[in-house]
C-alpha cells in the first residue's frame, strides 16, 4: 500500500445548480475505479472486493482515517477529500468512475454534528467539482441512506424513490443527505456525459458492521419506547457491498433503495436475539440514555429515536427490476443471521473464545468418528421388531411418523439432524449442516 498525506481545505462558498440532460455517450466500462471512506467497512470492503477483480486496471482508496484492515494491490491514498488536491488526484490517476461511501453520522460519543457535517457536505460539493473538471470522469456512485424519508406516523407503508419525507428533516445526518443528494444532482446536470448512481442504503447489519445502531439492538438490556413496535428494514453487510460493486460494474444511472424485501418489526427481532426488552416512557427514555451514555454503556445517535418510535419501510422494486440487483438476504434472513451470531457471539469473542472454538472442533471430530452413535441412540427408541407391522414400506413410514422417531441418517457417518439440534443446545452452540458453528 501506498500513503500520502493532505492538510484540510478551506471552506467551499459557491455551488453550481443545473437543468435535467440525458447520457450523450455509450456506456464505458470501468477499469480505473477511486473509492473514498476506506477507513470504514463499506470502503474498505469494496476496494477488497474491487481488487480481486482483473477486469479493473487500478484501484484507489482514499479516507483521514487509518484504512480498515489489509489490502492487496488497492493503493490507499491518507488525505481529506475536502482537499483542492483531490482534483490532482483524480486527473493523476486517471480514474473514470468514482465511490462516494464517506457519508457518515455519528456513531459514536465524540463525533460531532458539525464536524460530520463539513465531512459530508463540504467533503461531496469538493469531490464532485473535481469529477466535474475531470476529463476522465464517467461514473460516479454515491452511497446515500434511507434516513433521507425521515420517519413520522403519516408515512406510507413502503417508500418508492420518488417519495420525500412527509415531516421535516429533524436530525443533522438526514439533512445531510438530502444535500449530498442535491449535489449530486446538480453534479449529473452539469456533466451529462456521466452516469450517477444514488444508492440509498437501509441500515447494515452484520458481523463486521459496528455503528451505533447495532451496538443498541445488540445489547443485553434494550430500552425502547413504551406503546410503539417499530417496522425496520435491514440490508446484510456483505450483500451492501455488493450492490456497491454491482453499481461499478454495470451502468444504472437514478436513484434505488437498498435493502433487503420485507421488514420485521423490532420486538419479534428482539425475541429473536434474546435479548431483553424493557419499555420506557418517552419522557423517561431520553435522561436514561444520556445516562447510559455518560457512563459508556450504550450510546443511540438521535437520529434513531424516530426510526425506533415510527419505523420505516422502501420499496426494493426498482432495485430488482431497474438497478438489476437482489440482495442474498431478505430482511428477516439478515435478522435472524444477525440474531444467531449475537446469541453466540461469546464463543466468538472474549480471552475464552479460542477454548470455546476447541470444544466445537472436537465434538465435530467425534462426530465423524463415532459412525454408530445415532444407531445406538435410536436402537433404544426404535421398537422391537413387530412381523405384524412390517406389511408394507408406506406402512412402515405411517407408522414410524405416528411414532414420532425420525430415522433420517446423514450419509453413513453422522448424527441425526434432531441430535444434532440438541448436541448444540446443550453446548450453547447451532451446529451447521457443513459441520461448521455460527
Amino acid at each position: 500500500m501506498r500513503y500520502a498525506t493532505a492538510v484540510n481545505p478551506p471552506r467551499p462558498t459557491s455551488r453550481s445548480t443545473g437543468t435535467g440532460a440525458g447520457l450523450s455517450v455509450a456506456p464505458p466500462r470501468s477499469k480505473r475505479v477511486l473509492i473514498t471512506g476506506v477507513g470504514r467497512f463499506w470502503g474498505a470492503n469494496l476496494a477488497r472486493q474491487l481488487e480481486r477483480d482483473h477486469a479493473l486496471d487500478f484501484v484507489c482508496g482514499i479516507d483521514t482515517r487509518d484504512p480498515l484492515g489489509e489490502f492487496g494491490r488497492s493503493e490507499i491514498v491518507k488525505g481529506d477529500i475536502r482537499n483542492p488536491a483531490i482534483s490532482r488526484l483524480i486527473n493523476v490517476t486517471r480514474v473514470d468512475t468514482v465511490v462516494h461511501t464517506q457519508v457518515f453520522g455519528a456513531d459514536r460519543p465524540g463525533e460531532t454534528s458539525r464536524t460530520l457535517h463539513d465531512q459530508n457536505v463540504i467533503g461531496t460539493m469538493n469531490l464532485l467539482a473535481a469529477c466535474a473538471a475531470s476529463p476522465f470522469v464517467r461514473k460516479v456512485v454515491i452511497r446515500s441512506s434511507t434516513a433521507i424519508y425521515g420517519a413520522s406516523p403519516r408515512d406510507p407503508a413502503f417508500f418508492t424513490e420518488d417519495m420525500e419525507a412527509r415531516a421535516p428533516l429533524r436530525d443533522t445526518y438526514s439533512r445531510d443527505i438530502a444535500e449530498v443528494e442535491t449535489y449530486a444532482r446538480d453534479f449529473a446536470d452539469r456533466a451529462p456525459h456521466a452516469a450517477v448512481t444514488i444508492l440509498r442504503f437501509a441500515n447494515s447489519i452484520g458481523e463486521q458492521v459496528d455503528t451505533a445502531f447495532t451496538r443498541y439492538i445488540s445489547g443485553q438490556v434494550v430500552p425502547t419506547h413504551a406503546g410503539y413496535n417499530p417496522r425496520l428494514q435491514f440490508i446484510q453487510d456483505t450483500d451492501a457491498v455488493d450492490a456497491l460493486a454491482h453499481a461499478v460494474r454495470s451502468w444504472k444511472p437514478g436513484t434505488f433503495n437498498v435493502a433487503g424485501p420485507g421488514t420485521i418489526t423490532l420486538s419479534k427481532f428482539l425475541r429473536m436475539a434474546g435479548r431483553i426488552q424493557v419499555p420506557l416512557i418517552p419522557p423517561m427514555l431520553g435522561p436514561i440514555l444520556h445516562t447510559l451514555e455518560r457512563a459508556g454503556l450504550l450510546y443511540v445517535q438521535s437520529r434513531y429515536d424516530r426510526t425506533l418510535k415510527f419505523g420505516r419501510g422502501v420499496s426494493t422494486d426498482r432495485m430488482i427490476e431497474g438497478l438489476g440487483f437482489t440482495p442474498e438476504y431478505t430482511t428477516r434472513e439478515a435478522a435472524e443471521k444477525f440474531a444467531a451470531w449475537i446469541r453466540t457471539r461469546r464463543y466468538h469473542e472474549g480471552a475464552e473464545s479460542h477454548a470455546d472454538r476447541e470444544l466445537l472442533d472436537y465434538v465435530q471430530r467425534k462426530m465423524q468418528q463415532m459412525p454408530s452413535l445415532d444407531a445406538g441412540l435410536f436402537g433404544r427408541l426404535t421398537p422391537r421388531f413387530d412381523p405384524d407391522r412390517a406389511g408394507g414400506a408406506q406402512n412402515g413410514d405411517d407408522d414410524l411418523a405416528t411414532s414420532g422417531i425420525a430415522t433420517r441418517v446423514r450419509g453413513d457417518a453422522g448424527l441425526d439432524d434432531d441430535v444434532e439440534d440438541s448436541v448444540g443446545d446443550d453446548l450453547g452452540l447451532t451446529l451447521d449442516d457443513d459441520d461448521s458453528a455460527e
